[in-house]
């Protein structure tokens, strides 16, 4: 949202200058100020925070820790707790950029990043269509005597 924003701002600066200069009228500048604003709002890299229908893993929670492989340093050392990491489910369910926002050390964040890397999601859905959205979610780490 903020890149369209940005997008937006920089064509009415753009049209405003053209405008001034005399190479069109004020009609003219509506006009295209309108298909400006049109081609902005179709542009699909935007990366939506919220979708009407949000992203789904496919199989679920149990997916993802299918894939965790328990670090020996964090075993070793007892650590436990819940690592939260971001990404991107792009239009076709794949995790894109997936970065770690809060770790607890002993590898385990890495641990939850290589998970996520391996799973598929349905892909969240805005007006009948698949989108870019972010997501974040925690990934909890548990030592089991």
């Amino acid at each position: 949202m903020k890149n369209s924003l940005q997008k937006m701002a920089v064509a009415s600066c753009t049209l405003l200058l053209v405008m001034a200069s005399g190479f069109i009228n004020q009609t003219e500048a509506e006009t295209l100020s309108g298909e400006m604003i049109a081609a902005v709002a179709a542009d699909t890299s935007d990366v939506l925070t919220v979708a009407e229908q949000m992203p789904e893993i496919i199989g679920g929670m149990e997916a993802v820790y299918s894939k965790i492989r328990y670090p020996r340093q964090a075993v070793r050392d007892g650590i436990e707790g819940r690592v939260f990491i971001q990404f991107v489910v792009d239009h076709e369910g794949n995790v894109r950029n997936p970065q770690v926002l809060r770790d607890i050390g002993g590898g385990c964040g890495d641990a939850a990043l290589a998970a996520i890397k391996q799973v598929k999601f349905e892909p969240g859905m805005q007006n009948g269509e698949p989108v870019s959205v972010q997501y974040s979610m925690p990934v909890t780490f548990r030592i089991l005597n």
